[in-house]
């Protein structure tokens, strides 16, 4: 998701137009646009500030990568449709068991 789009997603979920966002940060609507639409790009400082603007709070974490998932995609995709299919049929059935014998 790029600042932009942060931005406008702050805002909409506001329920504030872009002249009320840039009323906020002591600037003039075409800005907002602008970085809304992507013909400019603010600096990460200004999405943050942007946000805060918005009534919101933009936190960023950075965690240790896992590829578990990834190859777990890769090896679904090397079957084909039918295959996982029944692979997700097994699954429900599965889950489905579980369930009944926690019941019981």
């Amino acid at each position: 998701m790029t600042g932009g789009q942060l931005i406008a997603e702050a805002r909409k979920r506001a329920r504030i137009t872009q002249t009320e966002l840039a009323g906020r940060l002591h600037t003039h609507q075409p800005v907002v646009a602008r970085w809304e639409t992507e013909r400019s790009k603010p600096d990460f400082e200004t999405v943050q500030r942007a946000v805060r603007a918005a009534g919101f709070e933009l936190s960023v974490s950075i965690h240790p990568f896992d590829e578990h998932d990834l190859s777990l995609i890769r090896r679904e995709m090397r079957l084909l449709p039918h295959q996982r299919l029944s692979g997700m049929v097994e699954a429900v059935r599965a889950v489905a068991a579980m369930y009944a014998a926690a019941r019981d």
